[in-house]
């Protein structure tokens, strides 16, 4: 009598889920409408200018434009040119290594303005002037529906190709 009882339970067992795996709710409510025809791109803009003793080895702006507080900011230091004399960009944070010890390029931001400045481990006073004079950086702004966990940050062409950005189209401001 008990492999007919259990032979009944694994019976009723396989019907139940059969039922619920093969049964579908109603649809549910349609979600809120989209921005039609709106495309929202990044904000990319360079600034070039000067890391001295004056400002605290740092140059600092705001935007210009709104921001929103969950869009990320990324920026990107010139570097130098490559042998056919395209721009090369590395994204900051930087490490240096350098005779007289250790320094970085650096920044911090807000929704409303950003500061790049150098850290060191040494007098930055001594830095020869291609480190500090017309330093040239790109802020790129990613607004947060753009933000992609898996994307390759440190590749500024890819960023710019997610962002609908066009080198033509970036301005550069002089500070200090």
């Amino acid at each position: 009598m008990s492999n007919y009882l259990l032979s009944t339970k694994m019976f009723l067992v396989f019907v139940t889920a059969f039922v619920l795996v093969s049964c579908e709710g109603p649809v549910g409510p349609t979600g809120p409408a989209g921005a039609d025809g709106v495309n929202i791109v990044g904000e990319v803009f360079e600034i070039e200018g000067d890391f001295n003793q004056a400002g605290n080895f740092g140059v600092s702006g705001e935007y210009g434009f709104d921001i929103l507080e969950s869009d990320k900011v990324l920026i990107y230091r010139l570097a130098g040119l490559d042998q056919d004399s395209n721009d090369i960009w590395r994204l900051i944070p930087q490490v240096v290594f350098h005779s007289n010890g250790i320094f970085t390029y650096d920044y911090d931001f807000t929704f409303y303005d950003y500061a790049i400045f150098l850290n060191g481990d040494f007098d930055l006073n001594t830095l020869e002037s291609g480190y500090t004079d017309s330093q040239v950086f790109r802020v790129l702004i990613v607004p947060a529906d753009r933000i992609d966990v898996r994307m390759d940050y440190s590749d500024h062409d890819a960023v710019l190709e997610m962002l609908g950005v066009e080198e033509k189209d970036i301005t550069r401001r002089v500070l200090n």
